[in-house]
């Protein structure tokens, strides 16, 4: 793989990992990953551990370079962060299909980790992962802007879409945290067309934030998933664009999607 910034590949990682608080406790929803560099431009689409309740697509554009598709397996992210913390500018990563390792070399240093498609998605886990990543594109094919397609092929287009400022929506949600709550909950809502949303709890602090009007009918829907620590990474607008599952039993859902078209699709609280 050709030569990357290191910082850039930090964020990327750190965004991937889809770190959330639990019971106040920090707790990353993906273990494992495939990077994948086409074109200028270096991916990665995860789903989370639990399989359902989260699907998102980050990217950050490299300089240029051969075209083409290269794919690099990263099946402990922490591990690779822990490397990266000791490289600095450009890194080269290259994975040595005959010792199942991936080497990371920057200016002066090289450091080899153990670990490759073959490696488990996540601890007790049954599925490799390569076998993770594919299931995680094929169910990305269903995202299509902010429409999700449906296996019978028909579409499910969003009945509110709002756009705000990820710097904006970053500091609504990050008061989660007020007085250390940290209860990873975010209730949006569509109220007499002000659009806003909720965090905290009353006791030790319930935040209440204006996004200001957007027309439609009102609702409420509540989703956890860590947002905010997703929202650090990116400057510009992020479309929150909410979609009706209440007939399939599956509730309000979400897809945010971000200026260089990133994207999280991300369940409601049933």
């Amino acid at each position: 793989m050709k030569a990357v910034n290191c910082k850039a590949l930090e964020q990327l990682l750190s965004a991937t990992s889809r770190e959330q608080h639990i019971n106040g406790k920090s707790q990353k929803q993906v273990n494992s990953c495939v990077l994948v560099l086409e074109d200028n431009r270096l991916s990665t689409t995860c789903i989370v551990k639990d399989g359902k309740t989260s699907l998102a697509r980050f990217s950050f554009v490299t300089d240029g370079g051969e075209s083409g598709r290269e794919y690099i397996p990263v099946p402990d992210i922490e591990r690779l962060q822990g490397v990266l913390k000791y490289h600095s500018g450009d890194v080269v990563m290259t994975y040595l299909d005959d010792k199942d390792s991936v080497r990371i070399k920057s200016k002066s240093k090289q450091t080899t980790l153990t670990g490759g498609w073959k490696a488990k998605a996540f601890p007790n886990s049954q599925v490799s992962v390569k076998e993770w990543n594919d299931e995680a594109v094929n169910r990305a094919k269903q995202i299509k802007g902010n429409v999700y397609m449906l296996k019978d092929g028909s579409t499910r287009s969003p009945f509110i879409a709002a756009t705000v400022s990820c710097e904006t929506l970053h500091d609504a949600l990050r008061c989660d945290s007020i007085n250390g709550q940290k209860l990873n909950r975010y209730t949006f809502r569509l109220k007499d067309g002000e659009f806003g949303v909720s965090v905290g709890d009353a006791f030790k602090g319930q935040t209440d934030i204006s996004f200001g009007d957007v027309a439609g009918d009102d609702f409420e829907a509540t989703f956890e998933g860590g947002l905010e620590h997703i929202l650090k990474h990116y400057s510009g607008d992020v479309k929150l664009s909410f979609l009706n599952f209440v007939p399939e039993g599956q509730g309000i859902r979400l897809i945010m999607t971000f200026d260089n078209g990133d994207w999280v699709f991300q369940a409601g609280v049933l």
